[in-house]
């Protein structure tokens, strides 16, 4: 009976822990992880939305080329559904990194909304990863 009231207790610590660590969540069940590799393989594909949620202007300042902004204080149903189609559009969420939660939030409540699984992407490095890997950036 101990063992599993200190296995508990350990459970209930480790994810308080996370929790409480805040940060980006590593991943978001029904969007598709992307690193900088893939994230690169589809910026130049047709029919794929990136959606940059950070302040208008970091934005400013370098983002992922054709790269849309949409502060994430104005994310709604219907602002991110005249930037991409709901039932055909592919859309790539990022933010700052691993530090921010913003892509993981934005990538939820897409789904929340109605974007199918498969069509929502969760850039979770964003663009500090982009940059670090040598991309190019677009002001």
């Amino acid at each position: 009976m101990r063992k599993i009231q200190l296995v508990s207790m350990i459970v209930m610590l480790v994810s308080f822990s996370q929790v409480w660590a805040g940060g980006a969540p590593g991943k978001i069940i029904g969007a598709t992880t992307t690193d900088s590799y893939l994230a690169y393989k589809l910026s130049s594909q047709d029919g794929f939305v990136f959606i940059d949620l950070r302040p208008l202007e970091e934005y400013n300042q370098g983002h992922v080329p054709g790269a849309k902004h949409l502060d994430y204080n104005d994310l709604t149903e219907q602002s991110l559904a005249t930037l991409v189609n709901k039932k055909t559009g592919r859309v790539v969420f990022y933010c700052s990194g691993n530090a921010s939660e913003l892509a993981g939030w934005a990538s939820q409540k897409a789904l929340d909304w109605g974007w199918q699984n498969g069509f929502v992407f969760y850039y979770r490095t964003g663009i500090k990863e982009w940059v670090s890997s040598g991309l190019s950036v677009e002001k």
